[in-house]
């Protein structure tokens, strides 16, 4: 299932600060997953927005529509800028947005740059 209502952030249309870590909170550093809860998109997925820019595996830039099959998935190579997600705690409103993508490449570190880690419920269940 995909949504395709457009919205602008995970939560909505507006921008808000009690829903996602970015400047206009006043952190100023990164917060606890799960931190800003109404900031769950449809989905139940939290801090989709702010708190730190998230690596994805696509490579380089590629244009929409999504096309899994035209290279970006390629993981064999190295040397290639990867996007960028979400928008980091020292960010404004604007990079926050879903729509919004930076890349750098993979030899970048900086404390604004994380990635998200997925675990199955049923991998979970087996520990």
């Amino acid at each position: 299932m995909r949504s395709t209502d457009g919205r602008n952030y995970p939560w909505g249309e507006k921008a808000d600060p009690n829903r996602a870590n970015y400047d206009a909170t006043s952190i100023g550093g990164t917060s606890p997953v799960g931190a800003f809860p109404g900031g769950a998109c449809p989905y139940g997925l939290l801090d989709m927005s702010g708190n730190v820019w998230e690596w994805t595996r696509s490579e380089g830039y590629k244009e929409y529509p999504y096309k899994p099959d035209d290279g970006r998935e390629d993981l064999s190579r190295k040397d290639v800028s990867r996007p960028l997600r979400g928008g980091s705690f020292d960010d404004n409103e604007d990079p926050l947005r879903c729509a919004f993508r930076y890349w750098l490449g993979p030899d970048r570190r900086y404390g604004r740059y994380g990635f998200r880690v997925m675990v199955s419920p049923l991998l979970l269940s087996q520990l």
